[in-house]
């Protein structure tokens, strides 16, 4: 890590007051698999839905932040109950046997994973959640979700990646990490061409104190509340646009606004434009190789001060499809 940035993280760390805004990672794909952060999207489709995603953000910049994560749902003791041998590029195509508005009353249940790792210089952090969800049908193809995340955070702090011109004898050696609960929970809202969610990630507010030989540090994960919506525009037989917001909160840190624009062509290409507020513009780019494959990458650049010394942030996401009966390249509202 270099000087600057050591000399900020020192004064956090070991100053002994209680931090209060330690932030989880961010996605530049959220609007492609927001059950990232929404376990209410547990089951939504009827195939098992598996995602692998790698961040590399602030490229250029030493210690800067990577994330890797993998999540998988699948809906659980029910069926859509698609016609086999329906195959068509064109989800609009199969949207007759394909049946998203079971009748009013219906109750449906999905269940999922999510695996999280991130590395920002010396710190770490792994979670591992369990997701459950409830999916009823309100009538007039109103469809309503409730999901919850059951797991475990662990955070690392390690001394030895911390360097300083000169030796500390304030800096302690060796590493401290700490294992606690971790809760998400989050509700869904949608109807046809229509989309929105709420959630929160960590209401626990898991404490990670620790002890130093300066005295005690007091840390903790603060709640991070998610806000978004989205709604697709059919723009004629082969095209759709579909803009999305994100609005993000987390304990006293300013609230964060993101805006994405995606274009979407015969529902298996899409790209796409992202605007995240006071830090970054971006692009997405997408392919659906198969009903079984698709592939998505995210590029941003930082037009804050970091932009000196970096060329961007990257990510790439693999999505699979398995059991996907309806043979679905793309879902309309591309998750």
């Amino acid at each position: 890590m270099k000087i600057g940035h050591s000399r900020i993280l020192l004064l956090l760390l070991l100053i002994g007051i209680e931090v209060q805004a330690q932030q989880l990672p961010q996605s530049s794909l959220f609007s492609l698999n927001p059950f990232l952060v929404n376990p209410a999207f547990s089951g939504v489709n009827d195939f098992t839905d598996v995602r692998l995603s790698y961040r590399r953000q602030w490229l250029g910049l030493d210690d800067a932040p990577s994330t890797a994560s993998m999540t998988a749902h699948l809906p659980v003791g029910y069926s859509q109950k698609a016609i086999h041998g329906v195959h068509s590029p064109r989800y609009a195509h199969n949207q007759a046997s394909y049946n998203l508005s079971p009748p009013a009353g219906t109750w449906r249940w999905g269940a999922g994973v999510q695996f999280l790792s991130d590395q920002a210089g010396p710190t770490s952090r792994h979670m591992a959640l369990a997701t459950g969800a409830a999916h009823v049908s309100l009538g007039n193809q109103w469809l309503l979700s409730a999901g919850l995340g059951l797991g475990a955070l662990q955070y690392t702090l390690r001394f030895d990646r911390i360097q300083t011109t000169t030796p500390d004898p304030l800096l302690p050696a060796g590493n401290v990490s700490r294992v606690r609960p971790l809760v998400s929970a989050g509700m869904l809202i949608r109807r046809q061409n229509f989309m929105a969610g709420a959630s929160v990630l960590a209401p626990n507010a898991p404490r990670l104190d620790y002890a130093t030989s300066s005295g005690s540090v007091a840390n903790r994960i603060v709640p991070h509340y998610y806000l978004t919506t989205s709604y697709r525009i059919e723009v004629g037989d082969e095209v759709a646009v579909l803009p999305q917001v994100w609005i993000k909160a987390a304990g006293p840190a300013p609230v964060s606004f993101d805006a994405q624009l995606r274009l979407q062509y015969t529902d298996r290409l899409w790209a796409g434009v992202q605007y995240r507020q006071g830090e970054s513009l971006g692009a997405q780019l997408g392919l659906a190789l198969s009903d079984l494959l698709s592939v998505g990458y995210a590029y941003e650049y930082p037009y804050s001060m970091v932009r000196l010394a970096t060329t961007g942030s990257h990510e790439l996401m693999l999505a699979f499809r398995f059991n996907n009966r309806g043979y679905i390249y793309n879902p309309p509202m591309g998750w």
